[in-house]
């Protein structure tokens, strides 16, 4: 979750993963170019009235060394994976004030897997994604409204998932932001409201509100110093855990900083109140915020761009299990190098501590996570990309603890 600036307020983590794939190699490429001839057929992207529509295929192999995330029963897969694909936009016959119009975005993936170890294994993978933007001009104000929808059931993207193979999370996203310019000056209004379902965990979901207020000043049109003030109230389903209120205040720049090197750097203070449940007493957490998200592009390397995050927070909404909030310290590294006009190198980094705060586990947690990925370009409509995923969590819980490597190799054709 992001607010109104784009800083990050609620920490999701990326897949990770990698291999013991080398001996399989020749196999897998093998399948992988049968299945591509097998999939190709006459190009063409879906376009009618204002429904602008990608649609393909998507074929590959997925190997990993520990697919259910296991501490001390390690088992190998290997999973082919086949699926359409779906991706554009939808811009609504209605032209709003100021000229602006409606828009739908939206994406949808259908993967069927199967394993070739446990053959009855018929596993359904799909993240889905859709965004509706509504911008308005009211008086002097830019109001925006948008709403997202989001599922996906891969567990090395939640901090908390382990002794798992799959994970099932939708979430949902609305919110508003009213923005309005006095010359060099500015101020953001923004609400928003989260709600996350876990079908499988429903002591997980949760439903979260922020309201931010942003006044900010621009040294030039595209480089402003900011100060965000933000409320968020977070309130879990379950009965046994307890819902938190907090605030939190931070001061930054945002933008174009010099010609290489553009994003945002904040540093504030936030204070969060664990609300008494039961035998628990109020629990108050305080500390130093920071987030730091840069971009950098070498004037002499153009092919090349660095990206760096950092992220410091004593109580985001809760990220591990049986916890009201948990405190969170983050960083990660990314290369994207063009290596050619057809072929990108994007090798990524990323480290977090986890504590959680205010529930019955204690419990607290290291993730490390590396990955490679490799895209090639071989002709407008049929790509490729080879990724190597690694990721290690360390845990003071018993059987919390995991390292698993993956590479998913995958042919999309766009018809």
């Amino acid at each position: 979750m992001r607010d109104n600036t784009g800083e990050l307020i609620f920490m999701g983590h990326d897949k990770h993963m990698g291999s013991a794939m080398a001996r399989c190699s020749g196999r897998i490429l093998g399948a992988l170019l049968v299945l591509a001839f097998a999939s190709s057929v006459a190009a063409q992207t879906f376009r009618a009235g204002p429904i602008n529509l990608t649609v393909g295929v998507t074929t590959g192999l997925e190997f990993t060394d520990n697919y259910q995330n296991s501490e001390s029963n390690r088992e190998s897969d290997l999973k082919l994976t086949i699926g359409p694909t779906v991706s554009g936009g939808i811009t609504f016959p209605f032209t709003l004030r100021g000229g602006e119009k409606l828009t739908l975005q939206t994406s949808f993936s259908y993967t069927y897997k199967i394993s070739l170890k446990n053959k009855e294994e018929q596993s359904f993978g799909s993240p889905i994604s859709a965004s509706l933007v509504l911008p308005i001009q009211v008086e002097q104000w830019t109001v925006t409204a948008s709403d997202t929808f989001s599922f996906n059931n891969e567990p090395l993207e939640t901090a908390w998932a382990f002794n798992r193979n799959k994970v099932a999370q939708y979430s949902n996203t609305a919110a508003i932001n009213a923005t309005r310019q006095f010359g060099r000056f500015s101020v953001t209004a923004a609400t928003q409201r989260s709600d996350k379902i876990n079908p499988d965990d429903p002591d997980l979901e949760e439903t979260a509100y922020l309201f931010s207020l942003t006044p900010a000043f621009y040294f030039r049109e595209n480089y402003s110093i900011f100060w965000r003030n933000s409320i968020g109230i977070n309130d879990l389903t379950a009965p046994s855990q307890r819902d938190s209120v907090g605030y939190s205040s931070e001061i930054g720049v945002s933008g174009q900083i010099t010609p290489q090197l553009v994003g945002s750097v904040s540093v504030g203070y936030a204070h969060t109140t664990i609300e008494a449940n039961g035998t628990n007493a109020v629990d108050n957490v305080d500390g130093i915020s920071s987030t730091i998200a840069l971009s950098y592009a070498h004037p002499l390397r153009p092919n090349t761009t660095h990206s760096l995050s950092f992220y410091r927070s004593p109580g985001v909404t809760a990220l591990l299990k049986d916890t009201a909030v948990t405190e969170v310290t983050g960083v990660s590294y990314t290369i994207s190098h063009r290596l050619s006009r057809y072929i990108t190198l994007s090798p990524t980094i990323a480290y977090s501590h986890l504590e959680a705060i205010g529930g019955t586990s204690n419990e607290k947690t290291d993730l490390v996570q590396a990955s490679i990925a490799l895209s090639r370009s071989f002709t407008r409509h049929l790509s490729g990309n080879i990724n190597y995923y690694y990721q290690l969590r360390s845990s003071n819980l018993d059987n919390g603890s995991y390292y698993v490597n993956k590479v998913v190799v995958n042919l999309t054709y766009t018809f």
